[in-house]
């Protein structure tokens, strides 16, 4: 006759209940210590460097004949109200953000890379205005290789041809610049729009791995091209 010790299976399951509760217990320990070293890592993370710009422009662009636009205007706002404002021949405005005109222009330079600074469409206008200087210092640094003021080739040249020194030091470049602007006057005002945009530029860090939208600022700033 087989003996049942009734409190055996119930000694059992109280054993298993303390183990898993020990084990538990350690793996709880384990997670803890790994999510404190994870907020610890947080803390030495890794930061990048961000340049940032408080100023930008308005631009107004007007179609003089089918096809051909220049720049009529541009006045300085807050960085974060760039627009380009182009009228048509037939009296149709359109409203183009800093997104929308890097889209047109890089479309542009896609399809036909050979004709960019060769005519006076409406992705020149704006590449070689304002929004193009804009756009070379923020979203589009390749657009630098585009515009003279901004190419260091161009810059440390001694055509004086291609580039004229304005009075206050800084250089205006001729025939390709001006040729996307309806008159002198609108072409000079542009050099101080483009050197105060410049001048606002400061510098911040961010932890690499971060989306957020803030910022620590390192308090460096200045002019640069």
């Amino acid at each position: 006759m087989t003996v049942i010790r009734k409190n055996s299976f119930i000694r059992q399951i109280k054993d298993i209940s303390i183990s898993g509760a020990l084990a538990l217990a350690i793996l709880g320990n384990t997670a803890m210590l790994q999510s404190c070293g994870g907020d610890s890592s947080d803390d030495e993370a890794d930061y990048e460097e961000v340049e940032v710009y408080s100023k930008g422009v308005k631009t107004f662009i007007s179609e003089t004949s089918k096809g051909q636009f220049k720049i009529t205007d541009e006045i300085e706002v807050p960085a974060d109200s760039s627009i380009a404002i182009v009228t048509y021949l037939d009296g149709k405005t359109d409203k183009l953000s800093p997104q929308a005109v890097k889209a047109l222009i890089d479309n542009d330079i896609k399809a036909s890379p050979t004709t960019i600074g060769q005519n006076n469409n409406l992705s020149n206008a704006l590449l070689f205005g304002g929004m193009g200087y804009l756009l070379a210092k923020t979203m589009s640094p390749s657009y630098a290789n585009y515009r003279p003021d901004l190419n260091p080739k161009t810059m440390n040249s001694t055509d004086t041809t291609y580039r004229r020194r304005h009075h206050s030091g800084g250089f205006f470049f001729y025939p390709m610049m001006s040729r996307y602007y309806s008159s002198q006057g609108a072409f000079q005002k542009s050099s101080g729009i483009h050197e105060s945009i410049g001048s606002s530029r400061t510098i911040t860090s961010r932890p690499v791995s971060s989306r957020s939208g803030f910022f620590r600022s390192t308090g460096r700033g200045g002019f640069r091209g």
